[in-house]
């Protein structure tokens, strides 16, 4: 299976690459399109797990969450 590193890659040298004629810049075009594609495909697979339901703690009045794999704490400044 192919990394995003991979496709990455490939979508550079792709857009890098300068067309010849009419025919290679509709390939060139059709080849960066299909790699974006499959990018966002890779994103949308990494991508597919829904947020947690935050954790209230009542006696400090704290909300804590875990977003991206961080775990972010929210407190209320009186």
């Amino acid at each position: 299976m192919r990394t995003r590193a991979d496709v990455l890659a490939e979508l550079v040298e792709a857009q890098m690459k300068k067309p010849n004629s009419w025919s290679s810049s509709m390939a060139r075009m059709g080849k960066i399109s299909q790699l974006k594609s499959e990018l966002n495909a890779l994103d949308a697979e990494l991508n597919t797990q829904g947020p947690e339901e935050p954790t209230i703690v009542k006696e400090n009045r704290k909300v804590e969450f875990v977003i991206n794999g961080y775990k972010v704490t929210v407190e209320p400044q009186f």
